[in-house]
């Protein structure tokens, strides 16, 4: 890599070095989902890699990459129980209750498709309100935590490529980029998200 100097900074890595320093922000990499397939990151658009490793809001950054406000329309939402491994990421009893929301990332404007996400939320670990603030922020879960002014931080866990969500059925069948991530706050998970990009 050059500066406009032309003073050389560093080598680009290849192959399995460029695959291991990007995976290395993937914390649970190895135990990802059965299904979901290896993704050779360094044939991936650059806008796609950084979708992927993102550990800020992925509204913020569409917004950015296609110049338009990003709108999260909700498919469905309510109380579930969840199965033994989202239980496990949310460090939760199984069959614990939690809170689903299912939405699509469109834009405002364009009103293109550009990522279907899944929230599953510990109501009891968020403020009393909490669920009042998703509703009045348009951008989604990201805006509405920020707005609130919860401390949080999220892990990034796995990604790959997968068939499209069946909760959200496409007619193609194609396989889409997907990662999970967690949201933390108080130590305490209490937020686990998946995420297909289009």
């Amino acid at each position: 890599m050059r500066e406009a100097t032309g003073v050389t900074l560093g080598a680009r890595p290849a192959g399995d070095d460029a695959e291991a320093l990007f995976t290395r922000h993937f914390v649970a990499q190895a135990r990802r989902p059965v299904g979901l397939l290896d993704v050779p990151v360094g044939s991936l658009h650059p806008g796609h890699r950084c979708l992927l490793a993102t550990d800020g809001m992925v509204s913020t950054t569409l917004e950015a990459y296609h110049l338009e406000p990003i709108a999260a329309r909700p498919v469905s939402q309510g109380d579930v129980r969840v199965c033994a491994a989202e239980a496990h990421w949310l460090g939760v009893a199984s069959a614990a209750t939690a809170f689903r929301r299912r939405v699509a990332l469109r834009g405002a404007v364009s009103d293109a498709l550009y990522v279907v996400a899944e929230s599953l939320l510990v109501p009891s670990r968020l403020p009393a309100g909490f669920g009042g603030a998703i509703d009045r922020f348009p951008s989604g879960l990201g805006a509405a935590l920020t707005a609130s002014g919860i401390e949080s931080r999220r892990e990034l866990l796995w990604f790959g490529a997968g068939p499209v969500p069946d909760w959200y059925p496409m007619p193609d069948g194609r396989h889409v980029l997907q990662r999970a991530y967690r949201v933390v706050h108080g130590g305490q998970p209490v937020a686990l998200i998946t995420e297909s990009f289009l």
